[in-house]
């Protein structure tokens, strides 16, 4: 076992309404392969007004681009999926290329994860305030899961903060508000205890987030830009839990205007492709994926003056892709 430190509009959907929302994007993401498209980049807009990922859209091209052509799909297992993206805040600077992300992440969530369109809940943007993601993991999770017999997948992009006393990790919802982190924030810990208690088979969680204080284009987070440092965080997890994290504690988790992505979630789906089958056996273990992300991303990172090296909690052999 690897055991390091883990660094639009709102409304109640029902399962039959998620399914046609979510059957509607596959069939755009599909469309847009069919046509020989690359990657998805963001059509949002920061929130200062700055153009999103349109520009890397061509640069991202040829064969480092992200695409499912020819990648066999997977058969629909007894899997569920919640992926969350956000770039636009209300309050806080933009992640950049975090909707592009989740849109583009749950596309690799139907077709190699397995996961079926209405077993999965995607939220971008102002979908994800705090009430809608407690209610993804509190109601939509615990309907959707088979006891004992279900796997789970979470995908989070976007922004990532400690509490004060750098005792507490938060994911920061759309609507989060610096003042109030303990009330708008969601903790990771309240975050694996919602999960725990759906009683699912396992709990695979990807994060392109970091709790450096700093966004994805290194811009304070904190009004008084003051450096932040993690006193504890969550470094045990129920059996079965496995996690993937975009930095070490204290980096940014950086995007990429070239890809179009966050570079975690970049290579994370790339890998996923099959260029994380170090082995070539045709099974992707998370050992694997992780040996393949720290060589990529890093290696990225540093081609911008800068470090990030993704992380791993859990077993290295659990199989993540079985081909």
């Amino acid at each position: 076992m690897l055991s390091v430190s883990n660094h639009e509009s709102s409304g109640q959907l029902s399962v039959d309404t998620e399914a046609e929302a979510v059957a509607r994007g596959n069939e755009r993401n599909r469309a847009l392969l069919n046509d020989g498209a690359t990657t998805t980049a963001d059509s949002d807009t920061n929130a200062t007004g700055s153009s999103s990922a349109s520009s890397g859209r061509g640069q991202a091209g040829g064969s480092s681009a992200l695409s499912l052509r020819g990648v066999k799909p997977s058969p629909v297992r007894d899997a569920v999926a919640i992926v969350i993206g956000i770039q636009s805040y209300k309050y806080l600077p933009a992640a950049r290329y975090a909707s592009a992300d989740a849109r583009r992440f749950s596309e690799y969530a139907r077709h190699i994860l397995g996961v079926a369109p209405n077993r999965m809940r995607l939220l971008i943007n102002s979908e994800a305030d705090t009430t809608e993601m407690t209610r993804a993991f509190r109601q939509w999770l615990r309907r959707n899961v088979n006891r004992g017999t279900t796997d789970v997948y979470v995908f989070y992009s976007g922004h990532g903060l400690p509490s004060d006393d750098g005792k507490t990790l938060y994911l920061l919802p759309y609507n989060t508000d610096r003042d109030f982190i303990d009330k708008t924030g969601i903790s990771q810990q309240e975050l694996v205890e919602l999960i725990s208690s759906a009683k699912p088979k396992s709990a695979t969680l990807f994060f392109d987030s970091c709790y450096s204080g700093q966004s994805r284009s290194g811009e304070s987070l904190l009004p008084d830009a003051r450096p932040l440092s993690l006193r504890a965080s969550v470094s045990s997890y129920p059996s079965g839990f496995f996690v993937l994290s975009a930095s070490s504690p204290n980096q940014i988790s950086w995007s990429s205007p070239e890809l179009g992505h966050g570079l975690f979630s970049y290579y994370l789906m790339k890998g996923l492709q099959g260029s994380a089958d170090l082995d070539s056996n045709g099974d992707i273990t998370l050992g694997e994926m992780l040996r393949y992300l720290v060589e990529n991303v890093a290696r990225q990172a540093t081609t911008r003056n800068r470090e990030q090296e993704p992380q791993l909690i859990g077993d290295e052999n659990k199989i993540l892709v079985r081909r």
